[in-house]
């Protein structure tokens, strides 16, 4: 493991520029002190799942969580991210904000994933950004990325998660290859509450709202959307369920395909 000093801010970043991910996923340790890189400087730029060896070793994340006095990984919830969450400068965030006594080791693995695609939560967040869902579609495969919490960690996050319900996907239906070259036989997302934007189809997940909101403008003609995305992101986060009477208004949802309340 390499080893980085990269500052996490409890400061979130401008919600017009959700989800704040980049446009590559890593894998990472979250520790107390920073966060660790585990991605290897030679790692190829291949799917994870093409890769011809192991990108991250999992004897040495379990080593560094026993040395933090952590949750193993056998006691911890595999969680595939799709959004904002797949970085660990945003769980630091949550975990500071909570105010709870929360441990901070995590491990982030990058990882492919199978017959699920990312779209558009159906409503909006809290900030005003409309935010990224997962949603079934089979033959797609995405590069994303797998998080452990522990039991305490779990409970932060899911309560940062007001709009989505934690969902158990099994592998058989979702395959799943993570970096450090284990396929686990199931793993959780969380799901849309309210469905995913579609127009025909999901509508595939902007990395600029400017981008998504301009988009929904030229489908609805809706001047909630006009304007710059911050001051869009502002007058959505004044009327919280704007977003989600505009696209169902105009036949703009879809389920997700995922199994809810099972």
């Amino acid at each position: 493991m390499s080893s980085s000093t990269i500052s996490t801010p409890v400061q979130a970043d401008a919600p017009e520029d959700y989800p704040w991910t980049g446009q590559a996923v890593r894998s990472a340790l979250l520790l107390a002190e920073g966060i660790v890189d585990l991605d290897p400087a030679d790692a190829a730029a291949a799917p994870t799942e093409e890769q011809d060896r192991a990108l991250v070793d999992i004897a040495a994340i379990e080593q560094a969580l026993a040395a933090e006095g952590a949750a193993p990984l056998a006691e911890r919830t595999l969680v595939v991210a799709v959004g904002s969450n797949q970085t660990p400068e945003t769980i630091a965030r949550k975990y500071a904000r909570s105010g709870a006594d929360v441990p901070i080791a995590t491990p982030f693995v990058r990882c492919t994933v199978r017959g699920l695609a990312v779209g558009h939560c159906a409503h909006t967040s809290a900030r005003g950004y409309i935010p990224a869902a997962p949603y079934r579609a089979d033959g797609e495969r995405m590069e994303l990325v797998a998080t452990w919490f522990d039991d305490a960690q779990l409970a932060v996050v899911d309560e940062t998660e007001p709009n989505y319900e934690r969902v158990r996907l099994d592998s058989s239906r979702f395959p799943l290859s993570l970096a450090t070259g284990h396929e686990p036989g199931q793993f959780d997302v969380y799901a849309s509450s309210w469905g995913v934007v579609a127009h025909e189809q999901p509508i595939p997940l902007r990395h600029q709202q400017q981008e998504m909101f301009d988009e929904l403008v030229g489908i609805t003609g809706s001047e909630l959307l006009i304007g710059d995305a911050a001051e869009v992101c502002a007058r959505l986060a004044a009327a919280p369920e704007a977003l989600n009477s505009l696209v169902r208004e105009h036949g703009l949802v879809a389920d997700d395909g995922l199994p809810h309340g099972s």
